[in-house]
């Protein structure tokens, strides 16, 4: 992909695309956003330490919270790309404030991560994040993508192949 076409997809919300262009820029992000994930996965472990048992400068401690901070920005920027190409879509449908509905799955996929993370970085918040509203931002943030999926991805449109 050329420079003037990633710019096109990703840095700028003006324009229209077609189904599968947002089909496949939407899956190469989701799959982006898992190959990131999944070294969270180790680095969470080791965020919540101990000063008792871990020294205050330990390499583990310290690559964890750089990952942490490296994998938060990138998610932004992720989020910020997704928006755009997802904007380009509902503008192509015909649909108003094309950025506004563009912007509800990352809105409601950052407050669900915020509710998540609130126990594991901070062990103050746990009560503030009990499990229900847990469970239920999760259940708000699959049913707006699905939602967005179809609209955008799946459902039948005439004129559309």
């Amino acid at each position: 992909m050329d420079r003037e076409r990633f710019h096109f997809l990703f840095q700028q919300e003006k324009g229209e695309i077609d189904r599968a262009q947002w089909t496949r820029y939407t899956a190469y992000m989701a799959g982006l956003v898992v190959l990131l994930t999944l070294p969270w996965l180790w680095a969470r472990h080791h965020i919540v330490h101990d000063l008792a048992v871990d020294p205050l400068f330990a390499p583990k401690i310290f690559f964890a919270y750089l990952y942490a901070v490296l994998y938060g920005f990138a998610l932004m920027l992720i989020g910020a790309s997704y928006m755009n190409l997802t904007a380009k879509r509902f503008r192509a449908l015909g649909w108003p404030s094309p950025l506004g509905f563009a912007s509800l799955a990352p809105l409601v996929a950052y407050l669900t991560a915020a509710l998540r993370l609130a126990p594991i970085l901070s062990s103050f918040l746990a009560p503030y994040a009990p499990t229900w509203a847990v469970w239920g931002a999760e259940a708000a943030f699959m049913g707006v993508a699905c939602w967005t999926a179809w609209e955008l991805g799946v459902k039948p449109r005439e004129g559309e192949a």
